[in-house]
């Protein structure tokens, strides 16, 4: 298993550089980067120029906001200026953030992003001299000339997959499914790794060659109740101001419905403690990482048993732990 790290979304860009570069130093394999409070260009082209040898990805550019077009070209350009170390991430994004923020309609997100992948595919892949033409029922290019042409062949797409649909589309279509968090070791194993290797036979293609990525959540404390406390809260906090129905859809799916409805209806009733209160140990044990170094490094190696590559990801900060973004992602990094 390729162990990666999720860069902070917040703080300078400085700070977010400054982690890859320990990422590095500390023989991970990746460093991805959120869109989201931040774009998700800027700090990964600001990391390839920093660094030398980890691979560095986008963890998801949003294509509902995002033509493929714009995207292949961005892509080009930071494949080669890290040396042909990009992991190009695209998905669908949350409907919040396309209806509310871009005021753009999510529709029929399965179909465009089968079509979104493979027209991202020919603009990555296409050389100066070629012509790309493409029609589909969604999205469409004629004649477009490449004038820059790629460092490499082509480069690794891997599709954001929270639903079943989006799962199976990313088994056809792309390099690798990108989960998010809130994933257990068991249920990757049982549902999630079953359904992208069915997708990916189904379309004539190696169910092996489709890599199966997650980030994880990893608080690391050499007190284990304040550790699970860090994941408590960074729980509770997809919940404030509205829960992402991916959340509920996934606590659900695992066995935790009723301690998903407990927290949503405290969060909405301004209780944040008490649904702090509400997550229990076995949530946390079940989809995070946390405790003492040597309990996260055996933890880990529950996901090493079920992922291509492991994203670990920090948490809200515990309880009267105030530290800097630099120091919180060492203690992550000190486990790798």
């Amino acid at each position: 298993m390729r162990l990666s790290v999720i860069l902070p979304e917040t703080g300078r860009i400085d700070q977010i550089v400054d982690v890859a570069r320990r990422a590095e130093a500390a023989g991970l394999d990746g460093a991805y980067c959120v869109e989201g409070p931040r774009g998700g260009v800027a700090p990964i082209a600001a990391a390839a120029v920093a660094t030398r040898r980890i691979r560095l990805g986008t963890y998801i550019l949003n294509a509902y906001g995002r033509s493929a077009f714009l995207a292949g070209i961005a892509a080009v350009d930071l494949d080669e200026l890290s040396g042909g170390r990009l992991v190009l991430g695209v998905g669908a994004g949350n409907r919040h953030v396309n209806e509310r923020y871009q005021g753009l309609e999510m529709d029929r997100a399965a179909r465009k992003m089968r079509e979104y992948v493979d027209l991202l595919r020919r603009i990555v892949s296409a050389r100066p001299g070629e012509r790309v033409s493409y029609e589909g029922e969604l999205h469409r290019m004629s004649g477009w000339t490449p004038r820059v042409a790629p460092v490499r062949e082509t480069i690794p797409i891997v599709l954001a997959a929270s639903y079943p649909a989006m799962r199976r589309c990313a088994g056809r279509v792309a390099d690798g499914v990108a989960l998010g968090t809130l994933y257990s070791p068991a249920y990757v194993r049982d549902v999630i790794a079953p359904e992208v290797r069915a997708a990916a036979e189904g379309a004539g293609r190696d169910p092996d060659a489709v890599a199966i990525m997650c980030a994880v959540w990893m608080a690391v404390d050499p007190d284990r109740e304040v550790a699970r406390d860090a994941i408590r809260r960074t729980i509770v906090d997809l919940f404030a101001p509205t829960p992402h129905p991916y959340c509920l859809f996934l606590m659900a799916e695992q066995g935790f419905a009723s301690a998903a409805e407990a927290i949503e209806r405290l969060v909405a009733d301004e209780r944040h403690e008490a649904a702090v209160e509400a997550v229990p140990d076995e949530l946390v044990d079940a989809l995070a990482v946390s405790g003492t170094p040597e309990d996260c490094r055996a933890r880990l190696a529950d996901y090493a048993e079920v992922l291509d590559e492991a994203l670990i990801t920090r948490t809200t900060a515990p309880t009267g732990h105030a530290v800097s973004t630099v120091d919180a992602y060492q203690a992550l990094l000190d486990c790798a």
